[in-house]
């Protein structure tokens, strides 16, 4: 039997100012390979951590909002390399590519929501 395992993304982006607008969005249903996902609340300090994705070896989708009212949070999947940064409520869901999530904290520990699902 098929692997019926997928993970389902839906997200939009709008843009308004001047007079002019814009949006685009997106859904789709990507295949999971593997079962196991990893999801939870997570305090991120101000040292470089590790996201705890349990026994997830080979990421798939990684999904995050930084839950914090005040400080930023920042994203990468190299150590001491943020390519996203999180203002304070923000989140974002995007296909991983690697195989570690790392997170830190600007300015005090902020507690983060992820769901992190294997390839």
């Amino acid at each position: 039997m098929a692997n019926t395992n997928a993970v389902t993304v839906a997200s939009s982006l709008s843009y308004s100012a001047n007079k002019i607008s814009a949006r685009l969005s997106t859904s789709f249903s990507a295949d999971q390979t593997g079962d196991l996902f990893e999801s939870g609340v997570q305090s991120i300090g101000t040292a470089e951590e590790e996201l705890d994705y349990g026994d997830v070896t080979s990421i798939g989708f990684v999904g995050i909002r930084n839950m914090d009212d005040t400080n930023y949070i920042e994203v990468g999947r190299t150590t001491g390399v943020y390519s996203i940064k999180l203002k304070a409520g923000e989140g974002f869901v995007a296909r991983w590519n690697g195989n570690t999530v790392f997170v830190k904290a600007n300015t005090a520990a902020c507690l983060v929501e992820y769901i992190v699902t294997q390839a």
